[in-house]
This record gives structure tokens, sequence and C-alpha cells, in this order.
């Protein structure tokens, strides 16, 4: 892909999918420092990677992938966010979503704090279900089957209501 339209392709990706991005990337790491490098370093794979995009895949299903994969090599590049997680919420833990009331503010916080709990996989699959992502869309981003994506999504939405209900 030749230079002048790689860039505008990357423009166009950033201004249409950096918040998406970033809420993967939040869910994975609680810590906002390590979250805004994880997000650059999600940015600098996606603008190589370009290079090697042929659009086999759609656009949305390719950055799902490069985002999730290094998500999971930040992960274990980074050991600092395995440590115990902390009861205290940081003050900053969603800056896009509409917080209109304390009690709307209070249950973000509380949901982002239980997705934490969860196992890594766990994490992967509810932050593609709160992106609304289709069970089709996650089972082509994570090579599963649709089935099994719908089998695992109601597990988890399980495991984390009672996560939610017992904080």
């Amino acid at each position: 892909m030749e230079h002048q339209k790689r860039e505008t392709l990357f423009k166009e990706i950033v201004t249409l999918h950096k918040n998406k991005i970033y809420r993967i990337c939040y869910a994975y790491l609680y810590e906002k420092d390590l979250v805004d490098d994880l997000y650059q370093e999600v940015l600098i794979n996606v603008w190589n990677g370009l290079k090697r995009f042929k659009g086999n895949a759609q656009l949305s299903t390719w950055l799902y992938r490069v985002t999730l994969n290094t998500t999971i090599t930040f992960n274990k590049k980074n050991k600092i966010h395995q440590q115990v997680f902390q009861s205290k919420i940081p003050e900053n833990i969603v800056e896009d979503i509409d917080t209109s009331t304390p009690e709307q503010e209070y249950r973000i916080n509380k949901l982002m704090q239980c997705v934490q709990l969860l196992k890594e996989e766990e994490r992967i699959i509810i932050s593609l279900v709160l992106e609304e992502l289709s069970y089709k869309e996650i089972a082509n981003i994570l090579g599963l089957e649709v089935t099994n994506v719908g089998v695992r999504i109601n597990r988890i939405k399980k495991k984390l209501l009672k996560i939610y209900n017992n904080e």
C-alpha cells in the first residue's frame, strides 16, 4: 500500500475507531498510564500492519484482531497489571462515556471493576460484546464457531452478574 493511501486510511481508522480501541485496551488494564501505553502500541501496530493489509477481511475485523493480538503481547511483556486488583476506583475510569448522574457513573465504575476480575479470554469476549459486535463478528475475530461464542457470552454474562451483585 502506498504511503499516502496508508496515511489516509490510518487517519480514518483513528477517527472512526479510537474510542473502541481504547475501550478494548481498558478492558485489560485498569491503570490509566498502562492503558495509554497499550493504546499507543496498538496504533503503532495498526500503522505498521496497514502495509500488509490486503482487504481479505473487513477492516473492522482486522482492526479488532490487531488490537487483541497487541493486547495479548503487551500483557505478556508487562506483568505489572497482574497485581492484585485494588478496591479503590481511580477518578478518571471512563472518559468518553456520558455519566450524567452519579448513579450512572457508579455503575460504570463498578462494571469496569468487575470486568477486571474476569479471566483474560472472558475480558476479550465481553469487551467485544460491549462494543456491540454481533456473535458472527466476534467469532470471526476470535476464530471460533458462532454457537461457541453464544455459549461463552451467556456464561460470562452470568459470571459478571454474579461478581457485580457480590461486590
